[in-house]
């Protein structure tokens, strides 16, 4: 069957490229568009969907009309219809979980204020350093950096005051007037 004067798998074909070319891009500079042009909404972006879509749907078209002899309507109804499930399936095993996963660490970074920890790393007063912070889940050596006006040595224990752009802002236990979570 042709469209426009052109055999179907050739449309299939070039969209299927085009879409792949067009995805790839978006996966590295999505951020960038979506803060020009101010779109997509939340971390699961609608462009990532429909981009995977189209490139399916052209994709397993293609694949269709040159293996099998089907008419041609068939092919693209079965091709849509497995595209749909694959990009819901995507979404909802791959997709999803990783924006959860990005809101996860936020939630959790909070739940260390009042905490204490250990500095594996001396903190000096303009700069950053480790703190070893033991949890359910594990010890976890975070970046840190002091609120106070001195620098905190290696081994010191440490409360954590707050969070800032994923940096614990901590001062030494001694000083501190705030009591340790346990």
């Amino acid at each position: 069957m042709a469209l426009f004067g052109y055999p179907l798998e050739i449309i299939y074909l070039y969209g299927f490229i085009i879409a792949t070319i067009l995805t790839v891009i978006y996966i590295f500079f999505g951020d960038i568009f979506e803060s020009i042009f101010s779109f997509g909404g939340g971390s699961v972006s609608v462009v990532t969907l429909l981009l995977s879509f189209f490139a399916m749907l052209c994709g397993l078209s293609y694949i269709g009309e040159y293996l099998f002899s089907f008419n041609s309507i068939l092919i693209f109804g079965s091709a849509f219809a497995i595209s749909f499930i694959g990009v819901f399936i995507m979404k909802i095993l791959i997709l999803k979980p990783i924006a959860e996963a990005e809101q996860n660490t936020v939630q959790r970074m909070d739940e260390f204020i009042g905490c204490k920890g250990e500095v594996i790393t001396t903190i000096p007063t303009e700069g950053f350093g480790e703190v070893l912070i033991s949890s359910q889940f594990g010890n976890n050596a975070i970046l840190a950096k002091t609120v106070g006006k001195k620098d905190i040595s290696q081994g010191t224990e440490v409360i954590i005051e707050g969070v800032q752009d994923g940096v614990l802002l901590v001062q030494n236990i001694a000083y501190s007037l705030k009591k340790p979570r346990l």
